[in-house]
């Protein structure tokens, strides 16, 4: 609760710097709720606003982002939201949205091939590339994470539109490649 607060003060506090300044904001722990397991999971009431293991996914999802996406965007902040645990067979399971708020390396969007190309065949979508080339973006994803020890987390995607079929996935996956 006490980090929690003090996220929400430093954040007021950063969003009065000036645009120019770059804030990443942490992953704060996710608010308290009770998640109780049953059926054949191991029956286990716990608050996750403590969870050591809601920390290490939050700090593992950071890492992995930053490795995959920091080459090509400035990453700007990382949330996990909707966040749910549970124990099966030995191993956490979490289920939790993510999201990445990203934007292009500051410079001149009239540098950037695709936008000189729509300037110079007078592309009537020209403009609005040039005011978005700077502006922050989402990206986006339900995932499942499963923790086996302190070392080992496995990652999934949710690759249904409709429903949940899990498959494995590694944040590198998510760059579309030529």
């Amino acid at each position: 609760m006490i980090v929690g607060c003090m996220a929400m003060v430093l954040a007021v506090y950063l969003s009065g710097c000036s645009s120019d300044a770059v804030v990443q904001k942490q992953t704060a722990a996710p608010p308290a709720k009770q998640v109780t397991n049953a059926g054949t999971e191991q029956k286990q009431k716990q608050s996750v606003d403590n969870s050591s293991t809601y920390n290490q996914i939050a700090s593992y999802m950071e890492e992995e982002s930053k490795k995959a996406f920091s080459p090509y965007y400035e990453l700007v902040e990382f949330t996990v939201s909707d966040y749910e645990e549970k124990s099966v067979d030995g191993k956490v399971e979490a289920t939790f949205g993510y999201q990445v708020k990203y934007k292009n390396f500051e410079k001149d969007p009239d540098t950037v091939d695709y936008i000189k190309v729509a300037k110079e065949k007078n592309d009537p979508n020209y403009q609005q590339l040039y005011d978005e080339y700077l502006q922050p973006k989402d990206m986006n994803f339900q995932l499942k994470a499963i923790v086996e020890d302190t070392e080992s987390i496995t990652l999934y995607t949710n690759v249904s539109p409709k429903g949940i079929q899990w498959e494995k996935v590694v944040m590198s996956d998510f760059i579309l490649k030529k």
